[in-house]
Order: C-alpha cells, then structure tokens, then sequence
C-alpha cells in the first residue's frame, strides 16, 4: 500500500517538474527570438570595385580552399 502511494507522489512530481523545466525552455526560447529579429540577419554584400570577392584554390598540401592573395598557410612545402 505503501509503495503504491509512494509511486503516484513520485510520478506527479517527475510531472510537475518537467513541465516546469518545459516552460522554462519555451521562456528562454521566446526571450531569444525577441532579442534577434529574423530579418536583420548579417549579409555579406561584394563591393564593386571587386577586391572583396576573391577566387579560391584548392590547396595541393592541405586540401583546403584558400585565396592566393592571404600567403602561405604556415605548412611545409605551402606552394603560396
């Protein structure tokens, strides 16, 4: 009887609080959306004059893509 008793208290709880711990996330959510408007997202817009749109190369050493104008990437055998 005891246990029975001892189970619904511990299942309303487990309940009660994790709806609580819910409506927090929800509160802490709201409060982030508020805070950064959708709209007024950082875009990247090229200048015209074109110095800052750059092509990449794939590097032959490391495997990744970088401009030749940035130097070398500190490796050995960097072929910029």
């Amino acid at each position: 009887m005891f246990a029975k008793i001892l189970l619904t208290i511990v299942a309303v709880a487990i309940v009660w609080f994790g709806f609580k711990y819910l409506q927090r996330v929800t509160e802490l959510r709201e409060r982030r959306d508020a805070r950064a408007p959708a709209g007024d997202k950082p875009r990247f817009e090229p200048v015209a004059d074109g110095e800052s749109v750059q092509d990449l190369e794939k590097c032959s050493i490391c495997n990744t893509f970088r401009s030749p104008k940035l130097g070398p990437c500190g490796r050995v055998n960097c072929p910029y």
